[in-house]
């Protein structure tokens, strides 16, 4: 089993999600995937308000004697608008000159994808 050490190879996965708010996208997939084969139990409740669409969460938890650290992030992103006027494609994760390009790199699912990675070297050891 390869663990998601890589937080590029975590990233690529996350942004090839198409997590446009309300719709996850496969992005909560992809996390618990990454998750589930480092001893995480995942949860992922629905919140649900009068009005708004619902929104599907992600709670992942790895039992242990040590101190806790808990992890927040948001896989959801903003519309990309019109693609043709994107440089590279927003969901397709594109490298070019060492950078990674797509929708939500920065925000936020580059931070989540370099947590997983920590954890997953940390497990790993």
């Amino acid at each position: 089993m390869t663990l998601p050490t890589d937080p590029a190879a975590n990233l690529a996965a996350l942004i090839r999600c198409p997590s446009v708010t309300p719709a996850e996208g496969g992005a909560l997939a992809a996390l618990e995937g990454m998750l589930t084969p480092l001893g995480f139990s995942v949860e992922r409740p629905v919140f649900s308000e009068d009005g708004t669409p619902d929104i599907e969460n992600l709670y992942a938890r790895r039992s242990g004697n040590g101190p806790h650290l808990m992890f927040a992030g948001h896989t959801d992103v903003v519309p990309a608008g019109d693609e043709a006027a994107w440089t590279h494609p927003p969901f397709a994760a594109e490298i070019a000159n060492g950078e990674m390009y797509g929708r939500g790199a920065v925000d936020m699912k580059g931070g989540i994808a370099c947590f997983v990675a920590a954890v997953a070297r940390h497990v790993e050891k």
